[in-house]
């Protein structure tokens, strides 16, 4: 037995010297992430989640217990981003929008502990730009996400049945969403691996891709590196350490271009503050400490 456990600390210790790790501080303590930066890089440290909903959509949990959580697990940031789409509560109504609002900045004001921002993540409603919510409405918000998704058509809507033309869709809709003077994120880009025909990482030519990052840099749009990136990608057949491999290579070209990034958990179960998977293609992409936002919470 002495003999047997000898072995097995033997070859633990011998795998943990083979794996690199990212220590993030999260709350004073120190997490060890699988993946590190590039050599000579320092750790990041990010320990926010700016991409999360609530029962004012879709979430699980109501405002104050969602607060309560980001509390909890001593994040230093959080952004509360239910869908302003149509047919959503705050999207539909100006009593709920407004009610929303004031719950936030009720719950945020009685505590110290973490910057909550308010906002919302609307939806491109098609391949120009045009986005689910207008600038009165963004103008009381403190971090607008926009997506693509069931609304957006031309790409995860009527998905064209050529390829080419479907990647090129995608990025004639985010480089529009550049041009929307009050949009902050644009949320998990490329989340095109569930639509027929699939658009993985990989599919997008880098020439477009350096087009796109040079104008979100130059217009300072955030990239929202999405926790569970793999739910977009479920149906597509690709093996997740394949898509992770593919993202990183992609998100090179907006690290390279200079863009900035957050992490986000886009939490709607319970899945608050794990950005595990955000940390580590954001670490192996090489993605620079000054290039992750630093979340305000307007005064």
């Amino acid at each position: 037995m002495r003999a047997t456990r000898r072995r097995f600390l033997k070859r633990s210790a011998a795998l943990a010297a083979g794996i690199s790790s990212l220590s993030v501080s999260a709350g004073g303590q120190t997490q060890a992430l699988a993946g590190a930066p590039p050599a000579g890089q320092k750790p990041l440290v990010v320990n926010h989640d700016l991409h999360t909903h609530t029962l004012y959509s879709d979430g699980a949990h109501p405002i104050p217990l969602h607060i309560l959580e980001g509390r909890a697990f001593e994040l230093d940031a959080m952004a509360i981003t239910d869908h302003f789409t149509p047919g959503s509560k705050i999207h539909d109504s100006e009593a709920e929008f407004d009610r929303y609002l004031s719950e936030i900045e009720r719950e945020r004001s009685g505590q110290h502990d973490l910057v909550v921002l308010q906002g919302a993540e609307a939806t491109a409603l098609d391949a120009t730009g045009r986005i689910s919510i207008d600038a009165r409405h963004a103008a009381r918000l403190e971090w607008v996400l926009c997506d693509l998704g069931g609304y957006s058509e031309g790409t995860l809507a009527k998905t064209p049945r050529d390829k080419t033309r479907y990647v090129e869709n995608v990025l004639r809709t985010y480089l529009g969403l550049c041009d929307v003077p009050y949009l902050n994120v644009i949320a998990h880009p490329f989340n095109t691996g569930n639509t027929n025909p699939a658009a993985l990482p990989d599919d997008y030519p880098r020439p477009l891709l350096r087009e796109l990052a040079e104008k979100m840099a130059a217009k300072g749009k955030v990239f929202d590196v999405m926790n569970d990136t793999i739910y977009w990608f479920s149906r597509s057949g690709i093996a997740p350490r394949a898509l992770t491999a593919q993202y990183v290579e992609l998100m090179k070209v907006f690290v390279a271009a200079g863009v900035r990034f957050q992490a986000s958990s886009d939490d709607h179960r319970t899945g608050l503050g794990n950005t595990r998977w955000s940390q580590i293609v954001m670490a192996r992409a090489g993605v620079r400490q000054s290039q992750v936002v630093k979340p305000v919470q307007a005064k």
